[in-house]
């Protein structure tokens, strides 16, 4: 009868999905069967970095590993959380793309076709948008981020890291949970799951699981009156998997994600000093119509002429995972994933409510994905091997009607994607402590763009290339004891070619990457001191960067950069329940090859617009003109962009077990960050202060069904800047962007079985 029971509610389950119109879509794990949980006995989780099962200190990379109870006790629900958690890193969203940085490398550029430099992957599964990132951020098992360079195993667009989010999996015995929660902001968010098995002993399992926000606005739009950042989403994801013990696990994962609302809006910071918004000073079109509109500036509130939902994205996903023991020693791994992503954002760009720089982006993507991997491991050989194919494409369409002057600015365009890759890695046993690792990664890729763009006249802006590349890697390994880990590695890596699809700009080359870092591992005083650091050299070449060509912003491979740091991380456990974690990063990133115009003085020294930039920066150091073009500033030392100098964070737990077998969890985060700059010149009205967030929780565990959590994040409610960009003259230099949400807090119910 047992059994029974099980069986029915996990069809019922299953019978649930089919009736809320689930596509089934799976996200594939890059790991072998027994990845994911923790070495027995140890309490250590179990990472599949370098695409194979292995304990995280036995890894010779830089990288943080969060499981299911960490992430909770972190508050870590979406990206922008990480910075708490992982050193070195630091997400954030414009216009809903997610621009993530890891070691002061990361997503600049917001066109159409624009790669980020860090690659995201669920469940294995690489996601070419930004735009499509934070959708699976829910029913987490792990998060894995990977700090430098990964070329040879991850391939393109990993120069600055990786960040993989794997999902729960069916378990073998009924089991069950569902959070609720309630929050400041009239927040009202679910998020649950049920799994069980499908036959008797549970060799065909299943599992369901959602999520759901429904969320007041952060502020008010004056200018439409109604809310402004709120959230309105739904995701549900279905899985069945099948494994026999015998070496055979077949994973299948489906989800569903959908948003409505007024959310991933931008932020009006008023007009660069010395300057006048456009849309408040009595502007006419064409025709002679006013144009004079209200401005909000500065914080949560806006004031826009946005008409309807300015955030709509629809998309599902199909990922199969099929991992095969073909021997003790011989590991296949095939992932095979497919999705699909419609996204749609209204923008206020002018920073007023006369509507002089409405920005409406339309995307369409779908992409195809195969990998094949091989793990053979005998005597002092280990082997990885693998192939990988990637298909995408990409429809973007953006609308600006310029009112001032009765036309519309448009890009229009498709660009396909074919990616095709061959990757090995060999780590030879040379002594029992001591292992040298080399490998290599050749990859070609082919983009054909068509489109055009608009203005005044039709621009044909097609075009097509093929790129090739081979990315190589070399470590070193050595066991100073069993508890100490010392490692040092030389990786290759790049950042795709492309186009931004739609605009006028010529085809941008492949930027690259050589990384060097010598790190170390180790366990003290019977685990109750966990220490690892790292040093890294960064030679790049070939950055894509925004820059100033005539009237246009385009992106080019115009610069070189060297990047030096250093990370250090610290978990020390004084006695049973008490658990203190710190970390702190060095960056010293800056360009030491760069000429640009700066569009506040598109004239350079001569232009009127270089005394009110003076005026407005009087700590700045002088711009230097001693390039080929006289309106070009030479960036050579500057820092760069979303690269702060300082991080630090630190956090504070304890976990008091009671007598009735309940636990009550107590814990603080602090994390800190220095001045960041959004512009490559450095400009502090571009960037965001010196600033320190604090969050708390705590949880109290009956041990049986139940939990109560009250949380609090940014509890000093800083305003934190996530990115800030200046436009343009014609809406008299607007300052937008986004910014991180204010001080929120509620308590969540949790239920499980």
């Amino acid at each position: 009868m047992r059994h029974n029971s099980h069986l029915h509610t996990s069809m019922s389950a299953l019978a649930l999905a089919a009736a809320l119109g689930v596509t089934q879509t799976a996200h594939a794990q890059s790991a072998t069967p027994q990845a994911g949980g923790e070495a027995a006995g140890s309490g250590e989780i179990i990472v599949t970095a370098q695409r194979k099962a292995e304990s995280i200190s036995k890894v010779p990379l830089s990288i943080t590993a969060l499981g299911n109870d960490a992430l909770e006790t972190k508050q870590v629900t979406e990206m922008k959380d990480l910075q708490f958690a992982s050193p070195g890193i630091r997400a954030g969203q414009q216009q809903g793309v997610t621009r993530i940085f890891i070691r002061g490398i990361g997503l600049t550029s917001f066109s159409a076709g624009a790669d980020p430099s860090v690659a995201f992957y669920a469940d294995g599964v690489y996601v070419g948008r930004p735009t499509a990132q934070a959708s699976s951020f829910y029913d987490v098992e792990r998060i894995e981020v990977l700090r430098g360079p990964q070329g040879t195993l991850y391939g393109r667009n990993a120069t600055g890291g990786a960040v993989n989010v794997i999902s729960r999996a069916p378990t073998r015995e009924l089991s069950g949970y569902a959070n609720l929660t309630y929050g400041n902001y009239d927040l009202k968010e679910f998020e649950g799951g049920i799994s069980g098995p499908l036959t008797e002993g549970g060799d065909l399992r299943a599992r369901v699981s959602g999520h759901v926000i429904d969320r007041d606005g952060y502020g008010y739009d004056f200018g439409m009156n109604h809310d402004f950042n709120d959230a309105k989403s739904q995701s549900v994801r279905t899985q069945l998997q099948y494994e026999n013990g015998n070496g055979t696990d077949i994973r299948l994962i489906g989800e569903y994600h959908h948003e409505n609302d007024y959310n991933n809006g931008t932020t009006s910071f008023g007009a660069y000093p010395g300057y006048e918004l456009q849309g408040v000073v009595g502007t006419v079109d064409p025709d002679g119509n006013e144009l004079k509109g209200i401005a909000v500036t500065g914080g949560q509130d806006t004031a826009t002429a946005l008409v309807g939902k300015t955030n709509v994205r629809e998309g599902w996903a199909v990922t199969l995972n099929a991992n095969f023991d073909i021997s003790d020693r011989l590991h296949f791994n095939s992932i095979t994933g497919f999705r699909k992503w419609d996204r749609y954002n209204g923008s206020n760009s002018d920073g007023t409510s006369a509507g002089l720089g409405n920005t409406y982006y339309n995307e369409k993507s779908k992409q195809f994905s195969q990998e094949l991997v091989l793990n053979w491991s005998a005597g002092p050989l280990d082997l990885v091997a693998g192939t990988s194919f990637y298909w995408e494409r990409l429809d973007n369409y953006v609308l600006v009607p310029f009112v001032q002057f009765g036309t519309n600015y448009i890009q229009d365009g498709t660009m396909d994607i074919e990616s095709f890759s061959a990757y090995g890695q060999a780590t030879v046993h040379v002594l029992d402590s001591l292992r040298l690792t080399a490998g290599g990664r050749y990859s070609t890729e082919t983009r054909d763009s068509k489109g055009t763009f608009t203005f005044f006249g039709v621009t044909d802006v097609s075009g097509q290339k093929t790129w090739s590349d081979f990315n190589p890697k070399f470590g070193i390994e050595f066991d100073l004891n069993p508890d100490t880990l010392l490692y040092a590695t030389a990786t290759n890596g790049f950042k795709s070619g492309t186009f931004n699809v739609g605009q006028v700009n010529p085809a941008i080359n492949p930027e690259k990457i050589w990384s060097y870092e010598a790190g170390f591992k180790t366990k003290l005083f019977d685990n109750a001191v966990q220490l690892s650091g790292a040093y890294f050299h960064y030679d790049y070449t070939d950055l894509q960067v925004n820059k100033v060509i005539g009237i246009a912003t385009v992106t080019t491979n115009a610069a070189a950069a060297k990047v030096d740091g250093l990370e250090l991380a610290a978990t020390i456990k004084p006695f049973s329940g008490l658990t203190l974690d710190t970390s702190f990063t060095y960056l010293d990133a800056r360009f030491s090859e760069f000429f640009s115009t700066n569009p506040l003085y598109p004239g350079g020294a001569s232009d009127p617009g270089y005394a009110i930039w003076l005026a407005a920066n009087p700590d700045a150091k002088t711009p230097v003109f001693d390039g080929d073009i006289a309106s070009e500033q030479n960036l050579k030392g500057y820092q760069l962009p979303g690269a702060p100098k300082y991080a630090a964070t630190a956090g504070i737990q304890y976990d008091y077990d009671m007598d009735n077998g309940a636990r009550i969890t107590l814990r603080g985060d602090a994390a800190y960050a220095s001045r960041i700059h959004f512009s490559e010149f450095n400009d502090v009205h571009l960037s965001q202060k010196a600033v320190t967030k604090f969050n708390a929780y705590v949880r109290y565990d009956s041990g049986k069904l139940w939990t109560l959590s009250v949380w609090g994040k940014n509890l000093t409610n800083e305003t934190v800047k996530s990115n800030e960009l200046v436009t343009i003259a014609l809406w008299g230099y607007p300052r937008y962007g986004a910014i991180e949400p204010p001080r929120t807090y509620g308590a969540t119910v949790g239920l499980k079985f």
